[in-house]
């Protein structure tokens, strides 16, 4: 699923930025093996390089895809993709976003926890 200049969109709804660190948190053995996060088993994801993963939580929910993904890396570019791909408004409200970078999710598990995934778009070419 990596795959270069795409980027991947989950949204949902946690109770605090805490929550969410650890909903995508990755742990490591003593050995060096990568323990998967919580995110990662939800959405049967083998691995995905964090350095590429952007996370935000908003005290307030959101359903404006255009405030909901301002500030992020390549904003310029993906708002308007997302949009063209979801609408400018999401049917219900969350609070919290995750953008996997160098990602192009092809699983097929669409909902998990409080999570969904929207879909993903290039943001370079």
């Amino acid at each position: 699923m990596q795959k270069e200049g795409f980027v991947s969109l989950f949204i949902g709804n946690m109770s605090s930025s805490e929550e969410l660190d650890q909903y995508v948190l990755i742990e490591y053995t003593e050995d060096g093996d990568a323990i998967p996060s919580q995110f990662e088993k939800d959405f049967g994801i083998d691995y995905y390089d964090e350095d590429f993963r952007e996370v935000e939580f908003y005290k307030e929910p959101l359903d404006d895809l255009r405030i909901l993904l301002e500030g992020f890396s390549y904003d310029e570019e993906i708002v308007w993709k997302f949009i063209d791909l979801c609408g400018v408004y999401l049917d219900h409200k969350v609070n919290s976003v995750i953008l996997l970078y160098n990602f192009q999710y092809t699983g097929t598990i669409k909902r998990a926890n409080q999570f969904q995934f929207l879909g993903a778009v290039q943001y370079k070419s």
